[in-house]
């Protein structure tokens, strides 16, 4: 005990003698990562010393939680309400299994008569955290522990290192077993690997860990796939859990059964693991629009051109078609050839077998059942789950007025409802419910990006605002008395217009390409929307990479 203390800076100058005094007075306790050592408001009885481990300081508050800073070996807490009594000030969790050392204010006092070095030591350490927060009143530096099992670990750790700017601490704990990594080189890439000494146990795990990272925002341990006592204490230590690799699939779903996440060995599947590790995800809103949505096309096109990530479409009406058959693997030259086939498919004349007509109408003019088998052969008949990007398709309770988002089941389904426009096809009927087209409730919706995970947020609107509407009145001069589906169209888009001014949030990028001048009928102008949605989307993009741009955090100096 009287070494662990002596790595202690608070005891660091005391005698044998004396450390054995705190040694006899102080009493141990382990506790487990996740548990909390106190909470704020809880009356103070104790002041704690860390001799292996880490902890976080969080000040719980009703809006959200503020992060204060980490504290691990060698450092106290709690000091405060031992010395002068009251309650807490903020709660305390374990990061790190800790081993932590207990001192009541009856054994502080005593310790403070019987060596009074000890109440400077303590007002030192104290001024030295004011001065940090002083400099930095809310902490950034939030670590993030990964268990990783797979042979592309390293792979993994340089893509995070990219994407973040930031170091990254590889520890080898079994699962390099024999391949060739070159430390060197890794380094040149920001990735430090460290390997674990012959000595190090599932019970030391913790306290090394906790000397290991003090300098790091990313710890990665590299495990061997075996069930180990090692591998499992790192399972348990960490934040998350990370499988790379078919071939190790299965034996990551028995060691890690919930809570993991997967990833082929791919370079691009990986690159994307580490967006999402590093909070870089990308998610792209398609709105409703009609004959204007083709203008997403014109977005795709350019963000594929410039390598910018989409980690996740949403998309309503309009939106949902183009953003699904570009989800389901359609190429680009696809999504446009199949714009330049629209007005011939939506002409009553020409496109007429896509059109089964209810005679007489009930729900709609148009059942959508021919409808229906059209969107099958565009996205493949594939299902949610076995879309190339994951996707969201909004549509609306028509009885309820509820939102509902399709994630799963058939993606052909999802869209046939989400393009339900009222009077003109009949409501979709899933599960006793009567879907129609989800412009009506959403017209960019962002919000579904936002509860599926992703980060960066681009909305994608070619809904005419009441200026643009102005303008076009202008350009147009139109004498001639709206259609019935001139009309029909034209409430919905005014309707959809307002809606768009309380539902945007939240996003980060919004892309409008300049339709306004074209009806919402208009398909046969498909190249000149296309043309628009590519121009406006190039305008984001130096913003947009901006925003993917690396932003390394400063480590706080003590």
């Amino acid at each position: 005990m009287r070494d662990r203390l002596r790595q202690v800076s608070l005891f660091s100058s005391l005698s044998d003698a004396e450390l054995d005094d705190i040694a006899s007075r102080a009493h141990p306790k382990h506790v487990h990562k996740g548990a909390s050592v106190f909470l704020a408001g809880e009356p103070g009885d104790s002041m704690y010393v860390i001799l292996s481990g880490l902890v976080k300081v969080i000040s719980e508050q009703k809006d959200a939680d503020r992060f204060i800073l980490y504290l691990g070996p060698g450092n106290f807490f709690g000091e405060g309400a031992a010395l002068f009594g009251g309650n807490h000030s903020a709660s305390v969790y374990v990061v790190i299994d800790a081993d932590l050392l207990v001192l009541t204010p009856e054994d502080i006092q005593a310790l403070i008569q019987r060596h009074p070095q000890l109440s400077l030591m303590i007002i030192r350490e104290l001024h030295a955290r004011l001065r940090l927060s002083l400099r930095s009143p809310i902490q950034t530096k939030e670590l993030t522990l990964i268990t990783v099992i797979g042979d592309a670990a390293p792979t993994l750790a340089e893509h995070l290192a990219q994407i973040s700017g930031e170091d990254v601490l590889l520890f080898d704990l079994g699962g390099m077993s024999g391949h060739p990594v070159n430390p060197a080189v890794l380094a040149q890439d920001h990735v430090y690997l460290t390997y674990a000494n012959d000595g190090l146990s599932a019970e030391t795990l913790p306290e090394r860990l906790s000397q290991l990272i003090k300098q790091y925002y990313w710890a990665m341990l590299w495990v061997s796939p075996d069930e180990t006592p090692l591998t499992l204490k790192a399972l348990d230590q960490a934040d998350l859990r990370v499988v790379l690799g078919p071939a190790y699939a299965r034996r990551g779903e028995q060691l890690a059964p919930r809570h993991r996440l997967y990833a082929d060995d791919s370079i691009a599947a990986i690159h994307q693991l580490a967006r999402q590790l590093a909070r870089r995800q990308v998610g792209l809103a398609l709105s409703s629009g009609n004959a204007r949505g083709m203008a997403h096309i014109g977005v795709l096109k350019v963000l594929l051109e410039e390598n910018i990530p989409i980690d996740m479409i949403a998309g309503t009406s309009a939106g949902a078609l183009f953003g699904a058959m570009f989800a389901a693997g359609r190429s680009i030259d696809e999504l446009m050839e199949f714009a330049a086939t629209v007005p011939h498919e939506m002409s009553f004349r020409t496109g007429f077998r896509n059109w089964d007509l209810r005679v007489p109408p009930q729900s709609g003019i148009i059942k959508g059942d021919m409808l229906l088998k059209h969107l099958r052969r565009l996205v493949f008949d594939k299902a949610f789950e076995s879309l190339k990007i994951p996707l969201a398709v909004i549509t609306a309770d028509l009885i309820t007025g509820e939102e509902i988002v399709f994630d799963h089941g058939s993606v052909a389904d999802a869209v046939r409802a989400s393009m339900s426009m009222g009077g003109l096809i009949e409501p979709a009927r899933t599960d006793g419910r009567f879907l129609i087209d989800g412009g009506a409730i959403n017209p960019v919706p962002t919000q579904a990006l936002a509860d599926h995970g992703m980060n960066l947020i681009i909305a994608v609107s070619v809904i005419p605002t009441l200026e643009d509407r102005i303008r076009r009145r202008k350009m147009k001069r139109e004498q001639r008395a709206p259609s019935l589906v001139d009309i029909w169209l034209g409430e919905r888009e005014i309707m959809e217009r307002e809606i768009i001014r309380s539902r945007i949030n939240p996003v980060d990028v919004v892309i409008q390409p300049d339709v306004a001048r074209y009806s919402v009928r208009e398909y046969d102008k498909a190249q000149e929307i296309i043309r628009s949605g590519e121009d406006a989307a190039r305008l984001q993009v130096p913003y947009i990479r901006k925003l993917l741009a690396p932003r390394p955090r400063k480590l706080p100096q003590s």
